[in-house]
């Protein structure tokens, strides 16, 4: 799984921005899922570790990858609890579920510097916009 970077709206808008103000506190962005040749993977979930954020992929889990290939998936990240959000997340790391004949294993996928800088913006700008709670 290698990280492809934000997604781009069709208006050109870089993917962490979900409207005009970015205000849903969502990066949008895609990652490649590839399968080595032999036999198909199936990826049976894809998670991240923070109760304060949500995830959703498109397409949604399950899917095969077929054996040689690779994959285009487009993850949603929200901020669902700006409290609980991580900040300045030193590696943030995404779990997958993935199954072939032979296996079922989970593995974490640190995805590198751009995601961790992408992720922390995208958490930053929205909390920093949140209305605060008294």
């Amino acid at each position: 799984m290698t990280y492809a970077g934000p997604v781009t709206d069709a208006d050109g808008a870089d993917g962490d921005r979900a409207d005009d103000d970015g205000a849903d506190g969502a990066l949008r962005f895609s990652v490649r899922i590839e399968a080595a040749a032999g036999t198909p993977v199936t990826v049976e979930s894809i998670r991240q570790p923070s109760a304060a954020l949500r995830l959703s992929a498109s397409p949604n889990p399950p899917f095969t990858v077929k054996a040689g290939s690779s994959r285009r998936v487009e993850i949603v990240i929200k901020v669902g609890d700006c409290g609980k959000a991580p900040r300045n997340a030193g590696l943030p790391f995404l779990d997958v579920t993935l199954r072939n004949v032979r296996a079922k294993q989970d593995q974490s996928f640190i995805l590198g510097d751009r995601y961790t800088g992408d992720l922390a913006r995208a958490v930053s700008d929205h909390c920093e916009r949140a209305p605060r709670m008294s």
